[in-house]
């Protein structure tokens, strides 16, 4: 299996690739650390990448010494790369990985539970599923192993 990770946070991307690299030894890995670099990543994988693991919210943009920041950080950016990938045709089984239970600001602020319904009703075909990750915990774990045997075995 070769996955694509989205995600911003080299502690939480590292955490989950040993997780990987444990219960999935012969998997492989790309990674992209923005919204733009998933979507760059998202269209020249395409027939190479099996799985994506991301990140709801991320910044538009890589780090770079041009852009230190990133650029502005986005809330739904998982939901814009599922929308993204809805409008190329690209079909890629995708798991959310987010830390937060909580997205958008004030008036428009939704629950994760929200959210997931969401991304299930819009996007059912390449969304399986979220997991909650939190670093001081272990929780994680089991719900992403789940969601990717599941996938594995639809594979087969």
């Amino acid at each position: 299996m070769h996955y694509l990770m989205i995600e911003d946070d080299e502690d939480k991307a590292r955490t989950v690739q040993e997780f990987i690299r444990t219960h999935y030894p012969s998997s492989s890995c790309s990674i992209a650390k923005s919204l733009n670099g998933g979507l760059r990543a998202l269209i020249s994988g395409q027939g190479t990448v099996d799985l994506v693991l991301m990140d709801m919210s991320m910044p538009n943009y890589d780090v770079t010494p041009d852009e230190p920041s990133g650029g502005t950080p986005e809330s739904f950016a998982g939901q814009e790369l599922l929308a993204q990938m809805k409008l190329r045709g690209i079909e890629i089984p995708v798991i959310i990985i987010t830390m937060f239970d909580k997205f958008g600001e004030k008036k428009g602020k939704i629950s994760l539970e929200q959210l997931a319904h969401n991304l299930h009703t819009e996007y059912g075909k390449t969304y399986k599923g979220y997991v909650y990750y939190n670093a001081a915990q272990e929780g994680w774990k089991p719900s992403l192993r789940k969601l990717i045997d599941a996938h594995m075995k639809e594979q087969s």
